[in-house]
């Protein structure tokens, strides 16, 4: 606190206006998603001197970002349920205030983003989905997730303003329904699946579908 004759400023902003931000895409071009409210898929900035790292979540549209990093150089990389198809990326916030950088990676499996087949009624949701296995993977768990919420994942459940539905999947591709809905309701829907040995889901995009 500064104290300047009877005048106060409190001083809230230390200058570290570092900002670093991107997406996360697969050889092709295609968004892969993150999920916010964990850890499943972290960009992790170690800084010049630091032995702690700045762990940036990827949200479920596959962007990340920072805007309070110290200005320094850092190593930066990804985990979670992927792999990178370059070396850990090295950038420097001393220089440049401002990075955006896209991370080309390689996810264990591919989930493409399910489609509505037919039409939705008022309380069941029909649609497609397909998975594919990378790198000699083998998919363990594919569940399809239908909430009120956006973004929904393997650990969304149901509370006293949202409800989830989860159904499980049998096979890599195929069509679902989703049954016990609510008449006149927006819904966010999407896949998880994971890898045999893997500790985290890869997810597909999101569509938004109301029943009638």
């Amino acid at each position: 606190m500064l104290l300047s004759g009877c005048q106060k400023k409190i001083v809230s902003d230390f200058g570290f206006d570092g900002d670093f931000s991107g997406k996360v895409v697969d050889q092709s071009g295609k968004v892969v998603p993150g999920d916010i409210t964990s850890a499943n898929m972290t960009v992790k900035a170690l800084g010049n001197g630091d032995i702690v790292t700045i762990d940036m979540r990827v949200k479920g549209d596959g962007t990340f970002q920072n805007t309070k990093l110290f200005p320094k150089s850092y190593r930066i990389w990804i985990s979670g349920p992927l792999t990178m198809t370059e070396d850990t990326v090295r950038v420097d916030l001393s220089s440049d205030k401002v990075i955006v950088k896209n991370f080309v990676v390689t996810p264990f499996i591919t989930v493409d983003q399910p489609a509505v087949v037919g039409s939705p009624t008022a309380t069941t949701i029909d649609v497609s989905y397909i998975m594919t296995a990378n790198s000699g993977k083998v998919v363990s768990k594919r569940e399809l997730y239908c909430s009120t919420i956006p973004f929904p994942n393997a650990s969304t459940g149901s509370g006293p303003s949202y409800t989830t539905n989860k159904v499980t999947l049998s096979t890599n591709s195929g069509n679902a329904s989703i049954t016990g809905l609510v008449t006149k309701t927006k819904y966010y829907i999407r896949i998880g699946a994971q890898a045999t040995g893997a500790t985290g889901f890869n997810y597909s995009g999101q569509i938004e579908v109301t029943t009638l």
